[in-house]
């Protein structure tokens, strides 16, 4: 029989695999390929619940559960996962973030098999109630997860903090499938697919420098500083572009705009609200330098995508950062948000092309480190279940990913 692992996104919000590099299917990917069925529980809004086949390898299957949950404030509940036959088919549990209501009602009903990957470092929303939840229900939930792993040092101080013990920190990978899908595999020709809406767009740059930024245009992503230091990079480099990609709120994105052309900046800025991810090559391909100068992210699988496509990055102290980047060596990572600071390295890289390519060629190294591989082996190396033996595997259905 084949050992099967539930992993749980328990963030109340719908997922989109086409213009997102989503961690949960690169995990459960790898798992499948380590010998295990491995269902991700994701937040369906709709009542009714769809059940998705999205990868197998060597006789054992991926599958997407699209679950409808009861939603309190950014916590989904999944009444029907926490049934006792529900349950019973899994062997191992991954539940996501310390503080979700799922996790605690998971450590009571399961926590002979309960293992908990954490990501965020910080206190930032409905301080009251994560106190609340810190000391009634937090002290149960250390005393009955069987392991606790983290995304980033960060991460781990974070919960050490708040109580926890034997923290592991295994990082984040990168899906690389997604986002390399642009090349043509049908043909030896090393063609790839491109979207000729993007393309057409970015024949505007020429030769001329570009910074990029990918991500939600939101106030912690710190998108008007972000504006503002490009003006700063234009004073010594005047033929520079803004490439960016996302998009926010419109009453966000309203006022990022206005704040663009005050700063005389709107001829200058080449933006796409989405670009799906197998056509991010375009977009990396087309950038000298990646900006990530957000407040706070838990991880930025942007910073990822930049080194797999040799795209120098400088970027605030984040959880993604601090884990990925050595500074002056893979990547330039920058503690304060100087705007003379940041656009002074910025005019550095810009300006010294073996120092660019240098730095990419570091940063690409990394992605070899962070593969959802070794993560999958990291976590399952903790636990008492063994994979299906190759021995007894059924005959593989190479890898597909049709949706049932």
């Amino acid at each position: 029989m084949i050992p099967k692992i539930l992993y749980l996104r328990n963030f109340a919000s719908k997922v989109n695999g086409a213009s997102y590099n989503l961690q949960e299917v690169g995990l459960g990917k790898a798992l499948v390929r380590k010998g295990y069925d491995c269902d991700i529980v994701y937040y369906n809004d709709r009542k009714e619940t769809h059940l998705e086949q999205v990868y197998r390898h060597a006789g054992c299957t991926l599958r997407i559960i699209w679950l409808h949950g009861f939603k309190f404030l950014s916590n989904s509940i999944y009444r029907d996962v926490l049934k006792d036959s529900f349950l019973a088919a899994y062997d191992l549990v991954i539940t996501t973030e310390y503080n979700q209501i799922m996790t605690y009602l998971l450590s009571r009903k399961c926590p002979e098999k309960l293992a908990l990957y954490h990501g965020p470092y910080r206190d930032n929303t409905h301080a009251l109630i994560r106190k609340l939840y810190d000391v009634m229900l937090l002290p149960k939930v250390t005393k009955s997860l069987r392991r606790t792993y983290v995304k980033s040092d960060l991460a781990k101080r974070y919960l050490e903090n708040k109580g926890f013990d034997n923290v592991i920190t295994i990082g984040v990978g990168l899906d690389r499938s997604n986002v390399e899908r642009g090349f043509n595999s049908d043909d030896n020709s090393g063609a790839r697919e491109e979207n000729r809406e993007v393309a057409n767009e970015l024949r505007r740059i020429g030769d001329r420098p570009v910074l990029l930024y990918v991500g939600v245009l939101e106030e912690r992503r710190n998108i008007r500083f972000m504006l503002s230091t490009f003006k700063r990079v234009l004073q010594k480099h005047p033929g520079c572009l803004l490439l960016m990609v996302g998009n926010g709120r419109k009453i966000d994105t309203d006022r990022y705009w206005a704040y663009a052309q005050q700063l005389g900046l709107t001829d200058r800025i080449i933006h796409f609200p989405r670009v799906e991810q197998r056509h991010l090559w375009q977009i990396y391909g087309a950038a000298d330098v990646m900006l990530f100068p957000t407040q706070y992210d838990i991880f930025g699988m942007v910073l990822l995508e930049s080194m797999l496509f040799h795209v120098p990055i400088i970027s605030s102290v984040n959880g993604g950062s601090v884990t990925l980047i050595e500074d002056g060596v893979s990547g330039v990572m920058l503690r304060s948000f100087s705007e003379e600071e940041w656009a002074g390295r910025i005019g550095t890289l810009l300006e010294d092309a073996e120092l660019r390519q240098s730095l990419a060629e570091k940063a690409f190294l990394t992605i070899e480190r962070m593969s959802w591989d070794r993560i999958a082996d990291e976590i399952v190396s903790q636990q008492r279940i063994k994979p299906m033996s190759s021995n007894h595997a059924r005959q593989s259905t190479q890898e597909s990913g049709a949706a049932t």
